[in-house]
Parts: structure tokens; C-alpha cells; sequence
């Protein structure tokens, strides 16, 4: 933002005390003003800074005319210098020319001589106050030109940060053998890859939602512990890959808060996650949860780049890191920190940055309020469903999904799991499979060709009720949207990309309702 914003009255009054008389009583008037003999001043006091001109008709010469003209050609677009111009009605008549091209550059105010000290007063306020707008003006267009400009260099950087993960998924799909086959490891890295693009992705719609105020926090009492623990597991290859050790120390549990455990898993895994970034290989990150009083305290310090001490400030802005991203090893596109910081505050918590400066390591810290004795007598309900590596039984599933490789690759991994699985590409086929084989449990993309997802669900409950379970599968996932989708009939909402895991938690949670289990 431009502070700038002269209000100096340039007065050019050559003949006579006119110019100073003006002044001192504009100075009363609480104006400042500026005295020059004659129009070839006032291009030096127009470089200066000005609010507005005051002239005299006597200083409006054929060259002192040109001389305003040339000088008031020379301002920027958003600017129209306010002049005044004193001057007798009919000397003003008979100097039209003079006045022609001056008319066409800037804003003019004739005054009629004799002059009233309160109408001069009066008027010189007035066009100091149209000036303001113009540094208003100035002041937006300044913005716009900055926002552009991070606009710009976001892109740039949001297209660096894609292309990378993108470019070793093509690569790796690459790698199949003689035999079509692809190698274990290679699988590996295109699911480990596949996992890096969907959390950039997340990050950057969650941040939109926060600055839109559409982020619903789903609290319960939990203990923060197991959380850290999730993304302690969740970070694992990212370490693995550094080769960075990573020393975890954990005070008695339980910690518990009152909370959303995904957006508070969220926060510690992005924090971590930068740590991992800005430290080299071999390198050591430290992880602490702890008790102060009243709060938790969630510390991650490195021995990795460190922050110099003028970029401390303005580490949690929005794309404070896209400035010199391109080119690290690991990049950043400068919203992970950012959305850390607005997801804490939805907390009632706070986030602070320390460094000792550049190459001497950094430390974050996270601060959010202990549950409350009363949030604290719900604890029974407060314990993680363990993870279970058991299968579900066999079941069947229907999938709707008009794209034909999500659909062909999850119908082959359904029925690498021993499931029974049948499919349909569009709307209307949708409703006939369902209706026709009675699955277990039906995967309904929302955005579907004929009819969506929407209408399927309702048809389909039409006629079966609540004989088949329905999960709505959709590239949108704000609550709005899962509301929309339970209104619609569905049991369940996914957001894409669907993970197979995810599918199978739910088809182990649902029992059976068309098939018998094995």
C-alpha cells in the first residue's frame, strides 16, 4: 500500500502579492501551500508531489500555457492534478485559447475575481478532496498490479509443483516389463506420488474454503497423541527419503483436545512435512508434545535451512515461500504454512515461526486450549477406531462412473479382492444395474451423463429403500455438498479420488444386505 499522498497547493500567482496573500490564508485554513513565480516552476514542484494547482490568469501566457501542458501531459493514467484558475470572466473569454488544450489534461476549477477568502477556501477543499480519490484510485491499481503479479508467480510455481509428481507418475507407468507387468517398486512410487499431488491439491482447496469461511470444523475430545502418532506414520516415506531422523518425545498421555482430528492431523503433518522440506539429508527434525497449563503444545524444530530474521514476519503469508521455490529440490507453492496458521486460529489456538537466521535451523510451535473438564466426561467417545487389515467379506458392488479408466482400474481392484462387481458409464444404465443385480453397496459418481448421481440415488430408493448402501463419489467435497448428497438418498460421500482403502473401511463398517458373507 502507497502511504504517499502529497497535499501540497502549488500556487503561481506572478504579478502583485496575490501568491503569498492566498497562501497565508489557505495555511489558516489548514492547507499547505507552495509559492512559484511562474509556470516553469511548477513542473520541479509537480515531481515533488502536489495536491492541486493554483494559478492566476495573468500566469497563463501562450509559453506558460504550453509549459502547463507539457507537464500535466506527463502524469500518470490515475492521476488528473485539480487546477484552479483565477480569473475575471471577461479576461477569461478572451484568453479561451490559452485554456483549450489545459482543459482536455486535468480537472479545472474557475474561480471569478475579486475572489472570497471562504469560496477559495472552500473550493481548494473541495478539489483536495477529489485528489484524495485519486490516490484511492492509485492506491487500487497498486494492489491489482501486486495481486497480478502473485497471481502470476503462484501459477508459475503451482505449475512447477504439479509437473513433479505428475512427471514421476507418467515415468514410473512407464516401467512395465516384457510382460506388461509393473514392478512393485515402481507401483510404490506412482501411489506415493499419487498421495504427494492429492495432498498439494487439498491443501489448496482447504485454503480457499478457510478464506471463504466454508471450513466446518467436526470437533470431538481426542487425544492429540494419537493424532501426532497418525502423521508421524503419514510422513514416514517423506523421511525414509531424506534420510532425515526424526526423534519424537511425547509427554504422558493422555493430551486430550477438543477438536477436528483431521484438520488437527492436518496441521501437524504440514508442519512436519516443512520441516522435512528445508532440512538437507542426514539432517535431524524433532518433534514434542507437551502440557502448558491450559494448552497443548505441538513443537517442531529442524537443523535445516533456518528463516532469515526479515522473512520471519511473513512466514504464514500466502505464497511467502513461492518467491524462491523454483529451483529448490523440494519446492513449495507457500500455502502449506498459511493454511496452518488459519486452521489454529479455528482452533482458538496460535503458531509462531523462531529462527537463530539462515542455515541455523527453525522452530514452529502450535498452541491449542485443553479440553474442558465438561468436554473431557466424553471421553468414552473420544478413542480412534483401530485400523484393521482384515478383509471384508465378498460383496457386491455396483460402480457408476462415466470416466472408463477409473472405472475399469476400480472394478479390477474390487475384484482382485474377491468382491463381485458390476458397472455402468452413465445415469440411466446406473438405476438398471443397481436395480437389476441388488448390490451390497453402490459407488454413484455425482457428475454423470443423462442423469447425476443425484437423480440415480433417488430413483434408486424409490423403488428399493434402503436396500442397497449408496456412497456419492465427487470432485467436491465441501460439507454443502456431502449435505446435498445425504438429502439425495446416499449413506455415504467420498471425495475423489476415492482411495480403495476407503472403500474398504466402508464395506467392512456396512454389513452385508444382498449377499451372503463368506
Amino acid at each position: 500500500m502507497i502511504t504517499n499522498r502529497p497535499r501540497k497547493i502549488l500556487i503561481v500567482a506572478p504579478i502583485g502579492r496575490d501568491a503569498d496573500l492566498m497562501c497565508s490564508k489557505l495555511q489558516a485554513a489548514g492547507m499547505e501551500c507552495e509559492v512559484r513565480k511562474d509556470v516553469s516552476g511548477v513542473a520541479e514542484g509537480v515531481a515533488a508531489g502536489v495536491g492541486a494547482i493554483l494559478v492566476t490568469e495573468e500566469a497563463l501566457t501562450p509559453e506558460g500555457a504550453r509549459e502547463l501542458t507539457r507537464v500535466l501531459s506527463q502524469q500518470p493514467a490515475w492521476s488528473e492534478i485539480p487546477l484552479m484558475i483565477l480569473s475575471g470572466s471577461l479576461s477569461l473569454e478572451n484568453n479561451t485559447h490559452s485554456l483549450d488544450s489545459i482543459l482536455h489534461r486535468t480537472n479545472v476549477t474557475l474561480i471569478d475575481r475579486p475572489v472570497r477568502i471562504r469560496s477559495l477556501i472552500s473550493t481548494a477543499q473541495s478539489v483536495l478532496r477529489a485528489r484524495e480519490r485519486q490516490y484511492d484510485v492509485r492506491d487500487l491499481m497498486v494492489q491489482l498490479e501486486e495481486r497480478i503479479h502473485e497471481r502470476d508467480r503462484f501459477l508459475a510455481v503451482l505449475g512447477h509443483e504439479l509437473r513433479n509428481p505428475l512427471g514421476a507418475i507418467l515415468l514410473g507407468a512407464q516401467m512395465t516389463d516384457d510382460d506388461g507387468r509393473l514392478p512393485a517398486d515402481q507401483a510404490q512410487l506412482i501411489e506415493r506420488q499419487s498421495r504427494h499431488l492429492t495432498r498439494l491439491v487439498n491443501d489448496l482447496l482447504d485454503l480457499s474454503r478457510v478464506a471463504a469461511g466454508k471450513i466446518v470444523l467436526k470437533r470431538q475430545t481426542l487425544d492429540l497423541l494419537d493424532l501426532v502418532k497418525q502423521s508421524v506414520h503419514t510422513i514416514t516415506p517423506a523421511l525414509q527419503m531424506q534420510r532425515i531422523q526424526l526423534a519424537v518425545k511425547l509427554c504422558d498421555p493422555p493430551v486430550l483436545v477438543y477438536a477436528d482430528p483431521v484438520r488437527v492431523e492436518q496441521i501437524v503433518t504440514n508442519i512436519l512435512g516443512n520441516a522435512i522440506k528445508y532440512t538437507p539429508e542426514n539432517g535431524h527434525v524433532t518433534l514434542v508434545v507437551s502440557c502448558d497449563g491450559e494448552h497443548a503444545i505441538i513443537r517442531v524444530t529442524d537443523d535445516g535451512v533456518g528463516i532469515a530474521p526479515e522473512r520471519i514476519g511473513g512466514i504464514f503469508e500466502l505464497f511467502a515461500q513461492a518467491e524462491n521455490a523454483i529451483g529448490r529440490a523440494q519446492g513449495g507453492m507457500g500455502i502449506g504454512l498459511a493454511l496452518v496458521r488459519n486452521l489454529v486460529e479455528l482452533h482458538e489456538g496460535e503458531v509462531e515461526a523462531k529462527s537463530d537466521g539462515v542455515g541455523r535451523g527453525s522452530e514452529f510451535a502450535v498452541r491449542m486450549p485443553l479440553a474442558t473438564e465438561e468436554q473431557r466426561r466424553d471421553a468414552a467417545s473420544f478413542a480412534r477406531p483401530e485400523a484393521t487389515n482384515t478383509p471384508s467379506a465378498t460383496r457386491k458392488v455396483a460402480i457408476v462412473e462415466d470416466n472408463k479408466d477409473v472405472r475399469d482400474l476400480l472394478r479390477l481392484k474390487l475384484h482382485r479382492l474377491g468382491h463381485e462387481v458390476f458397472d455402468a458409464a452413465d445415469g440411466l444404465e446406473g438405476v438398471r444395474v443397481v436395480l437389476e443385480t441388488k448390490p451390497d453397496l453402490a459407488l454413484i459418481d455425482l457428475g454423470l451423463p443423462g442423469i447425476d448421481g443425484y437423480e440415480v440415488a433417488r430413483q434408486v430408493r424409490e423403488q428399493v429403500g434402503a436396500g442397497v448402501i449408496l456412497v456419492a463419489v465427487s470432485g467436491f467435497g465441501q460439507p454443502e455438498d456431502k449435505r446435498r448428497a445425504i438429502e439425495a438418498g446416499f449413506d455415504e460421500h467420498l471425495t475423489k479420488p476415492a482411495d480403495v482403502r476407503d472403500i474398504e473401511n466402508l464395506l467392512t463398517r456396512f454389513q452385508p444386505r444382498n449377499s451372503a458373507s463368506l
